[in-house]
């Protein structure tokens, strides 16, 4: 089974196909080759928590329950989770593997999940509000039905307001980046990735402190583990590696960064590991093939939606 990622425009495409097949017969044929595919069992294609949250900010209810449903039926309920559940395991990974303990065992797939919040927070995760066993089976029984009535049955209220959280949070994040460009404009690019290495890990101590501390690591060794383990933490972790090579690069461009910025390096980090096949928009499609993510992870990276028929036959 190969793993299908597509980015927001791609979806939307595959909605006017399937909206109106005589318009738009060519998204029409996609869509008929992945539902072919993915009723065969050979492709799964999941969403990520940018898709979710870009299909929530529509205002117009009809087209938002049109892509919603068009999302929810091809990806089955199905989402890459979050970047915090990511790191927890591929720090934990990095972290057993320098101090040479037994590595714990992964399903082949652990990076999927069929609860749809989990794309951004694990159902358990204390920064949510408790949320009970039943009703996480009852979204593991039904996961495209929940994921559809979530996405098309949000209240006003709520979506509004979830909206302008994000967009808030984003901006404060925007102008921490413009501040950090302004400070390496005349760095080299090797200057640039050494001091986002830092700042990703200065940004993440707590967390990896939290994972030695669960991995039964000695305490008299923790120090000289940090010194280790930072050296190859931002090398071996993809999600951490991914953002960096995008994110130094993106910094260099000769414009300002934007909030869709934002959500497609979250979308590239969750997914460029993990997915066989990315169908994105053409610039973080081409920064990623100019860092080597590509060929590093193993990936097809394409920005081009009516290359997948050929693409998923030869998968």
């Amino acid at each position: 089974m190969k793993i299908l990622y597509l980015d927001q425009n791609k979806w939307i495409e595959l909605a006017r196909g399937v909206k109106s097949p005589d318009n738009f017969p060519s998204q029409y044929a996609v869509v008929e080759t992945l539902v072919r595919e993915a009723k065969a069992g050979n492709i799964v294609i999941p969403l990520t928590f940018a898709n979710l949250y870009e299909t929530q900010k529509i205002g117009n209810i009809e087209r938002r329950k049109h892509l919603a449903w068009v999302q929810s039926t091809l990806s089955q309920g199905k989402v890459f989770r979050g970047r915090h559940e990511r790191l927890r395991v591929e720090v934990t990974d990095v972290l057993r593997k320098v101090y040479s303990l037994q590595m714990h065992h992964r399903e082949r797939h652990w990076f999927l999940s069929n609860v749809f919040f989990e794309a951004q927070c694990e159902a358990a995760d204390p920064r949510l509000p408790p949320i009970s066993d039943r009703v996480v089976e009852a979204i593991e029984q039904s996961p495209a039905r929940c994921m559809y009535e979530y996405l098309a049955g949000i209240s006003e209220e709520t979506r509004t307001i979830g909206v302008g959280r994000f967009s808030n949070g984003a901006a404060t994040v925007l102008e921490g980046i413009e501040k950090r460009r302004a400070l390496v404009a005349n760095e080299t690019m090797e200057f640039r990735k050494r001091a986002m290495s830092a700042r990703l890990l200065i940004d993440e101590l707590d967390l990896i402190n939290s994972l030695i501390i669960q991995a039964n690591i000695p305490e008299s060794d923790w120090e000289r583990l940090k010194e280790t383990a930072c050296l190859r933490v931002v090398e071996d972790c993809p999600t951490y590696f991914i953002e960096r090579e995008i994110g130094v690069r993106i910094e260099a461009l000769d414009r300002r960064i934007v909030e869709n910025d934002l959500r497609d390096m979250q979308s590239f980090c969750a997914v460029l590991a993990h997915a066989d096949i990315v169908v994105a928009e053409k610039l973080f499609s081409n920064l990623a093939t100019q860092a080597g993510l590509d060929k590093k992870y193993g990936t097809t990276i394409k920005p081009d939606l009516y290359s997948l028929p050929a693409l998923v036959a030869a998968a």
